[in-house]
């Protein structure tokens, strides 16, 4: 600009979803935590629609300054991590605080077809007309849900936010599911490289939503709506030179739900490989590690690295945001979270995970559901033994395979989903071929071969081709 102002521009991919709602809800989400003091870039114009001379949604904000976080990410000192996580976790304290009407997604009024159910926020200083209106949430929109009549309203009470998504989905099944092959490719072999029918994943909805009503917590502010980042990874926070935050991006599908739903260690904060994730335990590097050799030295350095942020984020957690810590530390927190995603997730092949949720409930059924006064009512599912064994070592096996395609895909340099940056894509392309050719070098049978050729993981492929 000619004053110096510089800005960016940014515009939705063409495979965006929801049209609309997910430009609006971006828009008065930033708004709304700007004003919490969440350092957020500034927004001059935004349109919804494509019917401008742009010819497609936009939003102008302010350029930010700093670096974004993933180039030091590696790199860091432990005081430059304490430093890090303990802003962060300020910022989520911030988002915990805002008090808000119901779940669902942040909207200005203005912005929503006047048809649209909402509930208004109230004593917003400065912003007039923000609402909560419908989650903006990907798996609300995906494919043909977009246009099927069910409850997209935003709720009040953490029970209908969990019977709302198993009867979303499963109005889908009913209507759209044909047999496919599971999207992950390294789930085939559990299935026996055979197309999976519906008919299994659709009894294990209808099963979630027997008990979707006891799942809520007790504790009335564990149901409290509560607002989070929806991907709060080094990518879209920058900072400065000396580590201080200067602005976190991308709050594009940003959801509000029950506070125990959104009781969890951020991705790229928490080591999953700890057997007991939610515990405070100070790490340290292998008494053998001048023993090492050089790959043995970094993956040992990179496990420190790891632990010492899960560490640091939940000892600042527990001092700077004691809801969060709290809800965290719930009876069974993440058998009722995995349930509501599992069972609100699209339907890509797998009929193993929520089986083995709802198998998992029933066998914690008394601590998960019982009253203060001692009781708990009876569990409305029943499973035989050898559904039980089925199905866990089913589960165990797609553990496994989710084990294999992340450390494949950490050698290869890309995220699970695919995401690498513009930079290395070039080299990942090229490791990606080399990796296959290596494959299927040592397959044994022409079958196999096949096999590799048909399923292989990192291919080019129609997300929405289920042959």
């Amino acid at each position: 600009m000619r004053d110096g102002l510089q800005v960016v521009a940014k515009l939705p991919y063409p495979s965006t979803i929801p049209k609309r709602y997910a430009t609006a809800s971006e828009v008065a989400t930033m708004d709304l935590v700007r004003l919490h003091g969440v350092p957020v870039p500034k927004i001059y114009d935004y349109s919804t629609t494509s019917q401008n001379p742009v010819g497609c949604e936009f939003i102008i904000m302010e350029r930010v300054a700093g670096k974004e976080l993933r180039h030091v990410w590696s790199k860091e000192t432990p005081q430059q991590r304490l430093k890090m996580v303990e802003q962060v976790v300020k910022m989520e304290s911030l988002l915990f605080s805002i008090k808000l009407p119901a779940s669902g997604s942040v909207y200005y009024k203005r912005d929503l077809p006047a048809d649209v159910e909402t509930v208004d926020i109230p004593g917003i200083g400065g912003l007039d007309g923000l609402c909560i209106g419908p989650e903006v949430k990907l798996r609300w929109w995906d494919k043909e849900r977009a246009q099927l009549p069910v409850d997209r309203k935003p709720h009040c009470d953490a029970r209908d936010v969990l019977r709302a998504v198993g009867e979303k989905e499963l109005a889908w099944m009913l209507q759209y599911a044909r047999p496919r092959f599971p999207s992950a490719p390294l789930y085939r072999e559990v299935y026996g490289l055979k197309k999976v029918s519906p008919t299994e994943h659709i009894r294990s909805l209808f099963e979630y939503l027997q008990i979707s009503d006891f799942l809520c917590p007790k504790e009335p502010r564990m149901n409290r709506p509560v607002l989070r980042h929806p991907d709060l990874q080094p990518n879209n926070i920058f900072v400065s030179d000396s580590m201080d935050i200067l602005s976190i991006i991308d709050w594009q599908h940003c959801a509000v739900l029950p506070l125990f739903l959104q009781a969890f260690i951020s991705g790229d904060f928490k080591n999953f490989n700890d057997v007991e994730p939610q515990r405070l335990v100070n790490p340290q590097l292998p008494t053998d590690y001048s023993q090492l050799d050089p790959r043995q030295q970094y993956e040992a350095r990179e496990l420190y690295r790891r632990r010492q942020l899960h560490c640091f984020y939940l000892g600042y957690t527990s001092q700077l945001n004691e809801d969060h810590f709290d809800a965290m530390q719930l009876d069974h927190v993440v058998t009722r979270q995995r349930l509501f995603h599992n069972a609100g997730a699209p339907w890509e092949g797998d009929n193993v995970t929520l089986k083995a949720d709802l198998i998992r409930a029933t066998q914690v059924w008394q601590g998960l559901v019982q009253t203060e006064d001692g009781h708990f009512p009876e569990c409305p599912l029943a499973y035989s033994k050898d559904e039980i064994e089925r199905y866990l070592q089913l589960e165990s096996q797609q553990r496994e395979a989710d084990t294999q395609f992340e450390l494949a895909c950490r050698d290869l340099g890309i995220g699970t989903d695919g995401w690498v940056p513009s930079e290395d894509y070039g080299e990942a392309q090229r490791m990606n071929r080399e990796f296959k050719a290596d494959a299927l070098t040592v397959a044994e049978t022409d079958i196999e071969r096949e096999e590799l050729q048909n399923h292989w993981p990192w291919d080019d492929h129609d997300e929405d081709d289920q042959d």
